[in-house]
C-alpha cells in the first residue's frame, strides 16, 4: 500500500507525522519511506544518513543499494535529495521507483515536498491513499484548499483516496470548520508543548489513533457490544 504525506505549506508537521506513521506501522509490517523531496529533504540530518543514498540513485540505478535503516528503527528510507538534482529524473524514473517498493513492501510512505513536478507527480497518481497535513491557520487552509483544486484540474489527485489531519491544534476550530476542502479530516492532533522529536510517546500515542481513523478501524470494547452491533446489522437486512 502507498500513503503520501502531502502538504503545500512547510512547517505544518508533515516530516514528523511521516515517520511517526512509519514507526507504528513498521512494528508489525515491512515499512519503507520514501522522501520525494527535493527543496532539499530533511531526512539525512534528522536521521543522521548518508545524502549519497537518495532518491535520484534509487531511481537511475539500484534501488536496493540506498535503502537505509535510521538507527534503533525497523523501517527503511530512502532520503531525498538537491534542487539541482529533481532535472536528472523523469516521471517514469519515480512510477518504477514507487512501484519496485510497493511489491517488496507492505507499506511505502511517501513524504513529498510542497512543490509539484514532474518527478514529484507520481507520488500523488500512484498512491493508494493521500494524506493531507495542515495546521488550523489561514495560510494552511487556504493553500489546502488551493491544491486540491489544482491537482484536481490536472488529474493529478483522485479526491477518493484524499484525506486530511489536522496538526498542532490550539482550542476550537476556526478556520477549518468554516471551510469545505472537498476531502475528509480523519483527526486531529492537538499542539504538543515540547514535542522533541517523531519518536516522542505523545506523538506516537496519536500517530496510532489516526491509523485506526485512517483505515477506519471501529474500536468495539466488548463483546456484548460486538454482539449488539451484529444483531442490528441483521435487523437491517431484514427490513
Amino acid at each position: 500500500m502507498v500513503i503520501t504525506v502531502f502538504s503545500p505549506k512547510g512547517g505544518v508537521g508533515k516530516t514528523t507525522l511521516a515517520l511517526t506513521l512509519a514507526k507504528v506501522l513498521g512494528e508489525t509490517n515491512k515499512v519503507c519511506v520514501l522522501e520525494c523531496d527535493f527543496s532539499p529533504g530533511d531526512f539525512v540530518s534528522l536521521l543522521d544518513l548518508d545524502k549519497e543514498k537518495n532518491i535520484v540513485n534509487a531511481c537511475l540505478g539500484d534501488y536496493r543499494a540506498c535503502l537505509q535503516k535510521p538507527q534503533g528503527e525497523k523501517f527503511d528510507v530512502i532520503v531525498g535529495g538537491f534542487p539541482d538534482m529533481q532535472e536528472s529524473l523523469k516521471y517514469a524514473d519515480v512510477e518504477r521507483l514507487i512501484d519496485s517498493l510497493s511489491s517488496e513492501y507492505d507499506y511505502v510512505l511517501i513524504d513529498l515536498q510542497p512543490q509539484v513536478s514532474e518527478a514529484t507527480v507520481p507520488a500523488l497518481l500512484k498512491a493508494d491513499r493521500v494524506l493531507f497535513v495542515l495546521e488550523d491557520d489561514i495560510s494552511a487552509v487556504s493553500r489546502t484548499v488551493g491544491i486540491i483544486e489544482y491537482l484536481k484540474l490536472h488529474g493529478f489527485l483522485d479526491v477518493s483516496k484524499a484525506c486530511a489531519v489536522v496538526n498542532k491544534v490550539k482550542g476550537k476550530g476556526k478556520y477549518i470548520t468554516a471551510v469545505d476542502l472537498g476531502i475528509p479530516v480523519i483527526y486531529s492532533i492537538p499542539y504538543l508543548q515540547r514535542l522533541s522529536e517523531y519518536k516522542d510517546k505523545k506523538m506516537i500515542r496519536h500517530a496510532k489513533n489516526l491509523k485506526d481513523a485512517f483505515f477506519e478501524v471501529k474500536k468495539e470494547k466488548s463483546l456484548l457490544r460486538r454482539l449488539l452491533n451484529g444483531f442490528k446489522r441483521v435487523e437491517q437486512k431484514d427490513k
